[in-house]
This record gives structure tokens, sequence and C-alpha cells, in this order.
């Protein structure tokens, strides 16, 4: 009898060569697409990330807080030219930038001040940093540390 159709035999065979070709599929995707990395930083991972922050990058922060506190507190226009000192502990008091520690030694927090110098239209910062006895900006000067606003 010649029955036409699909047997039991051809059934499995085809379930196989499916089941095969998913296996492959599956393998080729995972080694193309990356694995996105969704994990929680540990202490420990988050201390090694600080470790590579170098002493210009401190400075360039404690700049950019001093600019963002200006922009935010400050809108004169001087004909004059006016000099201010912000300080770190106002900054991060006001919540300007977080703590900064020195790279060298976790347990030393740094100190300093943004001198804010206005000329007419034109408008510079300059960063003097200190932390601890590992490095202090040329021209620091620790009578400015504790100015204020």
């Amino acid at each position: 009898m010649n029955e036409k159709g699909f047997g039991l035999k051809e059934f499995i065979i085809i379930l196989a060569v499916i089941f095969i070709c998913i296996i492959i599929i599956v393998t080729i995707y995972k080694s193309i697409v990356p694995k996105a990395d969704v994990t929680v930083d540990t202490e420990e991972e988050v201390e090694d990330q600080t470790e590579n922050v170098t002493y210009q990058e401190l400075e360039y922060k404690l700049k950019r807080a001093a600019e963002r506190y200006q922009n935010d507190n400050y809108s004169g226009n001087s004909s004059e030219t006016a000099i201010w000192e912000l300080s770190y502990s106002m900054l991060k008091e006001k919540d300007y930038i977080d703590k900064l520690v020195d790279p060298k030694d976790k347990n030393i927090e740094c100190t300093g001040y943004v001198e804010f110098i206005q000329d007419k239209a034109n408008v510079s910062y300059k960063p003097y940093l200190k932390c601890g006895t590992n490095y202090e900006t040329e021209g620091y000067d620790d009578n400015n540390i504790n100015v204020s606003d």
C-alpha cells in the first residue's frame, strides 16, 4: 500500500534537522551579540576606578564645579577686573562637587580653591589643589582654602 504523507521516521528526521538548525543559530547569535554587562559595582571596583584619577583631573573637577556655581549664582558684568576665590569646602557644601580624595592615599581628602577672574567680558578659572603632602598646585595659598562666596 502506497500512502502519500509523512510517517513517523520522516517526522522525527525533520524535527532533528530543525533542532540542529536552532542550536547552530543560537550559538552564532551568542558569539556575535555581546553580552550586556549588567553588574553592580562593588566597593572594591569603585576604588579601582578612582585609582586611575590624576591630580590634573581633580583640578579640572574643581574648576568645573566653580564654573557651575558662578553660572548659577553670578550674572554680573564688570568693566573692571575682578578676582574672587571659591573654596572647595563651600562648593562641596553646596553640592557642586563630590569629595576629592588623594589618588595616592584614599584616606586623605584634598583641599583647594578656584580663582574666578573676570576681566570685562573675559572670564577664567584657575584651580588650586592640595592633597596632603603628595601634591600641591604651584601657587597654592593655604590662606585661601576657607574662602566662601
